[in-house]
């Protein structure tokens, strides 16, 4: 019995050593754990933050696509040579539809400049001298400075051939029905040779024998309103005429609800129950866009093809314009890392400086023909 090892007093324990090893071991196997559970989740946040950014990107660029794509459709009238507008506001932003497309230049964005951001979430900017041209409302008070306006004009693609006996000097006869226009809609009505643009000011159902037809009126009466109540002899319309509703689109960079900067989107719409037409309200479309940048494609020679692209403000005859350039830089919602983005950035031809952040940002850009400006 004496001669038999002490089992029990040798498993008493670890000695400290022991112990200490563990301990290291298992810090190591602890701190490998959580460097790659960080290397992760910053690989997860890094991904995730340039998803938001490509996705948002791709949206407003399909959307300024679109529409910028459609600028001057009149119908078979592309290139129209006799334009009649009878609108109350012929020339203004909302209404000028012999113009297809145009723009407000923000004022030291031109191509070669230097625009350095003057905050993260800018505000609205009050001064309509801070675009070439002065920018008007309603995008003023709406829109931030160092980004483009554009706007782009045409009618919606459903169109309504015209019914005999087509037109009086007071109305337009359409086969359509009552619920395809409203008192105060914009429309134009064309046959390829002239277009008259007027403000609809009464809708009458005055279908019969099997024949569809309601008969739009243009008084001289609603917002903008008609400034001739009978229209002339050089306006009537005759068999293969159509109206339609025109569009007018015009997007910028704005405060967004949540406090950074957007893509806003002002549409032509009717106010419900009356005979007023105007752009707006605002509707936002794309969250986290720094700027902006709109050039012009212009064709001086009629030869089809482009001269060269200007500037909103050295554009001198917008039915030369047959394309244009936009560019975005598109941000992500949240910053992310540790290093500071003290990059500056070309957009179309403009050299943006935004303020530094930790935000991973992008450029998008697209050129587009206007394919009614084409052959």
């Amino acid at each position: 019995m004496n001669g038999r090892p002490n089992i029990q007093r040798s498993q008493r324990g670890l000695t400290l050593v022991e112990l200490m090893v563990a301990l290291l071991i298992g810090l190591l196997l602890t701190g490998g754990a959580i460097q790659v559970f960080l290397a992760n989740r910053a690989a997860f946040a890094f991904n995730e933050s340039m998803q938001r950014v490509q996705e948002n990107g791709r949206f407003a660029l399909d959307t300024l696509m679109f529409n910028s794509r459609m600028a001057g459709y009149i119908g078979c009238l592309s290139g129209v040579n006799v334009f009649n507008n009878v609108t109350n506001g012929a020339t203004s932003v909302a209404f000028n539809y012999a113009q297809a497309v145009t723009g407000f230049e923000a004022v030291g964005t031109s191509q070669g400049d230097t625009f350095a951001a003057g905050a993260i979430d800018p505000n609205n900017s009050t001064n309509a001298a801070k675009w070439a041209p002065n920018l008007v409302a309603p995008m003023l008070n709406n829109a931030v400075e160092g980004s483009d306006v554009l706007v782009v004009r045409n009618v919606n693609p459903v169109s309504h051939a015209l019914v005999g006996a087509f037109n009086s000097g007071t109305a337009v006869f359409a086969g359509a029905t009552p619920a395809d226009y409203a008192r105060g809609d914009i429309a134009i009505v064309s046959d390829c040779a002239k277009a008259s643009v007027f403000q609809v000011t009464g809708v009458t159902d005055t279908t019969a024998g099997g024949v569809t037809r309601v008969d739009l009126a243009h008084a001289a009466a609603g917002t903008p309103g008609n400034s001739l109540a009978s229209w002339n002899t050089d306006q009537q319309y005759a068999d293969g005429a159509q109206v339609a509703r025109a569009e007018t689109w015009a997007y910028y960079v704005g405060r967004g609800s949540g406090g950074h900067p957007a893509l806003f989107q002002l549409r032509l719409q009717t106010t419900s129950g009356s005979t007023q037409s105007a752009l707006g309200p605002a509707e936002e479309l794309v969250d986290d866009v720094d700027t902006m940048q709109v050039r012009y494609g212009v064709d001086n020679d009629a030869d089809n093809d482009v001269d060269a692209y200007f500037d909103a403000d050295d554009v001198t005859n917008w039915a030369n314009v047959v394309s244009v350039r936009i560019g975005l830089l598109m941000r992500a919602p949240e910053e992310y890392g540790s290093d500071v983005d003290t990059r500056t950035y070309l957009v179309n031809e403009t050299v943006f400086d935004p303020s530094d952040d930790r935000r991973i940002r992008q450029v998008f850009t697209m050129t587009n023909g206007l394919r009614n400006r084409l052959p």
